[in-house]
């Protein structure tokens, strides 16, 4: 149960305060942590690249990201890029008939973003940005006949594993707080039945960039079908259906689609070159305070590696950047974060700031 409440802890702080909740910072993308049978150079060696490919997949956003040869030589010099390391030893339950404490023994390894991302982009390889779309994920589960939401009350084991899935895959879920006014809002038929319109007023109040639906079932014994939606403002824009003979795997397959789905529009797929600035107007700044928040959430950003304020006017001022990813980048950037909204029908890059 404590790791069910540690999963609790994690998203309600988040589910509490959904105006605070969009796009997100995602953490740990650059760390990861594998299994080691002593702490022999050989062995840690040998656990680095171990953990360098599992950082690779979250920084690319593809689970296939390992079969691109221009990745071998990264891997082959995976201590280069470590910035520190830590050895924990876990417990895992006891074992002889004294029952005497297991435990195994693991290396945790924090990888150093700026030279990783530098030698990623000289090798062509495109580097998915901390800044990621937030995910509502609403799953329904049917089981004996019977269609439930998963939640911390029913399926505490499910949480857990949707949320390590998604932790692997560098994307950052939001499981609804399933309270009264959850209650009076949707139904899991609604979900089954993928009725718009109820999905998206129960969501409303969490703010989340993109919200998923999941319809789990077992067609026939040994078989584990999901069905997958997913909805951005009021639209349905991706769909699909994951099979498999576990119910876990089902799931993990699920998030696995949804990992790939948003690499696929957000994770620049051209080759990073130091291009010319991309320029941008900002207009609603009228004071010291807001024209500091404009360059402070700029900096904020891991696409825009510098900032040059070419003109300033009453309400309005200029900026040149230079980016990784070019335009495209900054423009998906700046529509998750919810500081910046772009003015139509004025130019090109025309942003005011949000009051």
């Amino acid at each position: 149960m404590k790791k069910a409440f540690g999963i609790f802890c994690c998203f309600s702080c988040i589910c509490l305060y959904p105006s605070l909740v969009n796009a997100i910072k995602v953490p740990g993308l650059y760390e990861a942590e594998t299994l080691v049978v002593d702490q022999s150079a050989e062995s840690r060696k040998a656990a680095t690249r171990v953990c360098l490919r599992m950082v690779l997949v979250k920084l690319t956003g593809e689970r296939n990201a390992l079969e691109k040869i221009a990745l071998t030589p990264l891997l082959n010099q995976s201590e280069k890029f470590v910035r520190q390391y830590r050895y924990k030893e876990i417990q895992i339950g006891t074992s002889g008939p004294d029952a005497t404490p297991a435990t195994e023994l693991r290396l945790s390894v924090k990888f150093d973003e700026e030279t990783l991302n530098k030698s990623l982009r000289e090798s062509g390889i495109p580097v998915w940005g901390r800044e990621r779309p937030s995910i509502l994920l609403w799953v329904v589960i049917e089981r004996a006949n019977r269609r439930l939401f998963a939640s911390l009350e029913e399926t505490p084991e499910l949480l857990e594993l949707l949320y390590k899935r998604s932790e692997q895959r560098g994307i950052s879920i939001i499981f609804p707080l399933m309270d009264l006014e959850d209650d009076a809002q949707i139904q899991p038929s609604d979900v089954w039945g993928e009725f718009k319109e109820p999905v998206m007023a129960a969501s409303a109040r969490y703010n989340a960039d993109i919200i998923l639906t999941a319809s789990i079932m077992s067609p026939a014994e040994g078989i584990w079908e999901g069905r997958w939606t997913t909805y951005r403002g009021d639209k349905a824009y991706n769909e699909w259906v994951t099979e498999a003979d576990l119910l876990e795997v089902a799931l993990e397959e699920g998030m696995d689609g949804a990992a790939d789905m948003l690499a696929a529009e957000f994770a620049r797929a051209s080759v990073y070159t130091r291009l010319g600035d991309v320029e941008m107007v900002i207009g609603d700044v009228n004071s010291v305070d807001q024209y500091a928040q404009v360059i402070n959430y700029l900096k904020s950003l891991s696409s825009i590696s510098e900032i040059h304020v070419t003109e300033v006017q009453a309400g309005k001022m200029k900026l040149a950047l230079t980016v990784h990813g070019g335009e495209l980048a900054v423009v998906q950037a700046v529509s998750l974060g919810r500081v910046l909204e772009p003015v139509e029908n004025i130019g090109v890059n025309y942003y005011r700031l949000i009051p």
